[in-house]
Formats: structure tokens, C-alpha cells, sequence
């Protein structure tokens, strides 16, 4: 809010006890404390001397692909309470957040169960043939801000990571836009990188078919 010149105060608005920054909106402030400590990570809240983006690497290390889902979900949720407390004025306490993770996460449980079993068909990450580094990329886009998360993981043949970045973008026009940054800085860390042969991987279809195409791209997503 304060590099975007809304507010002059930089104070979390959620709690008003901390300068907002990544590390107070997930870890510091004492709401989202209180809502780690209802979905059971309260244990990562300890490990206080890695950075954000170090922390959340930490934290994926170590949990399992369910305990993801809930981290990943609750994540979203307080920054989706965030952005309603600044825009809507209206927020909730930290065990409403909770609550509405845990019965998020039942819902696609629920939803699972009622797919016929035909369509059950769960794709496993596939380590790339050596030498290949392997750069996994994904992003959330929320169009009432139009603001995005990029996700990126590169894993080598043996599926140890190498590096992840995330990182918030603002004023994204559209989903689509949030997946192509995210293909584009996937493509820009291999470079930098410069590791000789990389897969890079997403399940933006669209955004894939267009890096594939030879023409040029005319649209506004190409420009």
C-alpha cells in the first residue's frame, strides 16, 4: 500500500503492531500466528532466521504433499483478508481463517470423492533424464486486484532442488498474463542459471502452445 502511494502509514493493517512486509503478513503478525496454530505448523514459526521466500522453501521440505495443500491454502487466505480489509474493511479473526481453510480443503476432498473413477487420473511430477534441470512453474492471479503469485521450483535428475523463487506481481491484466510471467521468469532463471539443458514445465496449456508457435505473437499477452 505504501509503495503504491495509497497510504502514507506502513503499518500491517490486519494487526497495526508491525511495518507490513512479507514477513509480518505470514509469520509475525499474532493473527496469522493464531491461524498456524490452529492448522498445526505453529512448529515453523520458529525458525526465525530465513527470510521469507528461504522460509517457505523450509517449510515445503518438510511437509507432506497434504500438510501443502493446507499451507498453500492458508496462505492465500490471509492474503485474500488482507486485501478485504483494505478494499471491503471487513475481516475475519484468525480461527474464522481457519475454520475456512480446513472446510475449504474438506470441500475438494468431497468433490474428489464424487468424480467417477475414470477421470481419478493424478499426474506425478517426472524426474527429467540427466542432465537435465527440470523448472517447474505456476501462478495465482486474483482479479479483484489484479495481482499475481509466481511459484517456481527447478529440481535436477535426481528431484533434489536446486532453487525456488516466488515473488508478487501487480497490475496483471488477466490469468493468462499471471502464467506467462510465470513461464517467462522460469525461462529467465534458467538463463541466468545457466544450466546447459532445462525442461520447463507448467500446466498453462495456452501459454506452452505459444512459446511452441514460430509466428510472431500480435497480441496484447505477446507484445
Amino acid at each position: 500500500m505504501q509503495h503504491r502511494k495509497l497510504s502514507n502509514d506502513t503499518r500491517y493493517p490486519r494487526c497495526g503492531e508491525a511495518v507490513e512486509t512479507m514477513n509480518h503478513i505470514f509469520r509475525e503478525c499474532p493473527v496469522t500466528q493464531g491461524i498456524w496454530e490452529v492448522l498445526s505448523f505453529a512448529e515453523f514459526l520458529k525458525i526465525t532466521h530465513l527470510e521469507f521466500k528461504e522460509w517457505l522453501t523450509r517449510v515445503f521440505e518438510q511437509i507432506s504433499s497434504l500438510q501443502c495443500r493446507i499451507f498453500c491454502c492458508a496462505l492465500r487466505a490471509i492474503w485474500g483478508d488482507r486485501n478485504k480489509r483494505i478494499h471491503e474493511k471487513t475481516s475475519r479473526s484468525g480461527k474464522e481463517i481457519a475454520d475456512y481453510v480446513n472446510r475449504y480443503i474438506s470441500e475438494l476432498d468431497g468433490a474428489k470423492n464424487n468424480i467417477p473413477s475414470s477421470f481419478q487420473v493424478v499426474k506425478r511430477w517426472e524426474h527429467p533424464p540427466s542432465p537435465f534441470v527440470k523448472i517447474n512453474f505456476d501462478a495465482a492471479y486474483d482479479g479483484t486486484t489484479c495481482q499475481s503469485a509466481v511459484g517456481i521450483v527447478a529440481r535436477d535428475n535426481e528431484g533434489k532442488v536446486l532453487l525456488s523463487f516466488s515473488e508478487i506481481y501487480r497490475q496483471v491484466v488477466s490469468a493468462y498474463t499471471a502464467e506467462a510471467i510465470a513461464c517467462r521468469e522460469a525461462a529467465r532463471i534458467g538463463i541466468d542459471m545457466q544450466w546447459p539443458q532445462i525442461i520447463i514445465e507448467g500446466d498453462a496449456l495456452g501459454v506452452i502452445k505459444k512459446c511452441k508457435g514460430r509466428d510472431r505473437d500480435r497480441s496484447m499477452n505477446g507484445a
